[in-house]
């Protein structure tokens, strides 16, 4: 939780200095060096009191030289600066998560125990997204809910139908009508 506050900050910051398209570029690049950090041996070298923290910056420059971008070059210096070269995945997954706000394109995940073909994924998407005023893309995944559960974080959304639950409220209302 704490790399993220961090990492909204330099995100704010970039947002502020850097055009859509400048961003989206940034978010890719900064996605391809966090795959390095899921290394083994990259992340022994970055967590390493050995390796000279100007050699660490130099590496992700390195990484990101083909860029040829300024912002770039003076962000890695800035993380390299503070100790915070181990934020990058952090700093990809939030920026890209940033410019999904941005465009209010969100993703989301459909939880069941039945299978949920791919046009019901699809309506239910659209017409959520409808409800919104955004895009949303959702993900069926197979679960052992009873029923139906579809969420989308970044919206903080969560709806569910749950069978039990149905039956639960069904045999309350006809006890009721008693």
């Amino acid at each position: 939780m704490q790399y993220e506050l961090i990492a909204k900050r330099y995100i704010k910051s970039l947002m502020s200095v850097c055009d859509q398209n400048s961003l989206e570029n940034i978010a890719d690049l900064f996605a391809n060096v966090a795959k390095a950090f899921e290394n083994e041996k990259f992340l022994l070298i970055m967590s390493s009191n050995d390796v000279k923290k100007e050699a660490k910056q130099q590496l992700i420059l390195d990484m990101v030289a083909p860029a040829k971008s300024t912002t770039v070059n003076n962000l890695i210096k800035l993380l390299a600066e503070n100790g915070r070269l181990p934020l990058i995945p952090v700093l990809a997954s939030e920026l890209k998560r940033s410019i999904a706000s941005s465009k209010r394109m969100y993703k989301g995940r459909i939880y069941s125990n039945s299978v949920v073909d791919q046009a019901s994924v699809d309506l239910i998407a659209r017409d959520l997204g409808t409800k919104t005023s955004s895009t949303i893309t959702l993900d069926y995944v197979a679960s052992d809910f009873d029923g139906i559960r579809v969420e989308v974080d970044d919206l903080n959304v969560e709806i569910n139908f749950s069978k039990s639950r149905l039956n639960a409220q069904l045999v309350e209302h006809i006890l009721k009508a008693i």
